[in-house]
């Protein structure tokens, strides 16, 4: 099993404004095809879970050496977050489209919640409260837990209304500007491809 590598994410990777929503950019590329893998192995995924404030550092280290003892477990782990992301992804993207979400999708994730809900307990959060729950009761899946009650959270916020799917790619992200018209994942990746598209079919259009 390979390391941690702190090098593998960047600001770039999450632009959801939402660590859910960033765990569902983490597949996709350039198109709106599903076709890109980015968490490619079970200390990748730690990894990202650190960048995107879902583990502490010492969290993600602790259960890359549990992984270390069981790779078979960490492996099936990360198997069944990657099927979860994909699920969510397909009901969310009904969401902002204002569609019924899918069937057994649906389902699927209320089961999750259900689940996650279960092994948390209520903890003060300042004037509020939110569910946690630790490695010690949810061992290699505290990830996909810990993911799954911020999702919780997300379906109860204001968030949710400003979800939007890039005009270029399958990423989905959190649109919190004054006039809700921001179109792109980013203006650095999807925006400037866009634009570079644009431009080039101008260029054509008239040298014809």
């Amino acid at each position: 099993m390979s390391k941690l590598d702190r090098s593998e994410w960047t600001s770039d990777d999450l632009v959801g404004g939402h660590p859910v929503l960033d765990f569902l950019n983490s597949a996709g590329g350039r198109t709106k095809l599903r076709d890109m893998e980015r968490l490619t192995d079970f200390p990748t995924f730690l990894w990202w879970t650190v960048a995107a404030d879902v583990l502490s550092e010492q969290e993600a280290r602790d259960l890359h050496a549990r992984a270390q003892d069981d790779a078979d477990a960490a492996q099936a782990v990360l198997a069944d977050t990657r099927r979860f992301r994909e699920v969510l992804h397909r009901c969310l993207m009904a969401k902002q489209a204002d569609l019924d979400w899918p069937e057994p999708e649906r389902s699927q994730v209320m089961d999750a919640i259900r689940q996650a809900l279960w092994n948390a307990h209520l903890e003060s959060d300042g004037d509020t409260y939110r569910w946690v729950t630790s490695a010690q009761q949810s061992d290699l899946k505290l990830p996909k837990v810990r993911i799954v009650l911020l999702l919780e959270a997300l379906l109860r916020s204001d968030d949710l209304a400003r979800m939007r799917n890039c005009d270029r790619c399958s990423w989905l992200f959190i649109d919190r500007g004054r006039g809700r018209a921001r179109r792109w994942c980013s203006m650095a990746a999807c925006g400037s491809r866009a634009k570079s598209a644009k431009y080039y079919s101008r260029k054509t259009t008239k040298s014809e």
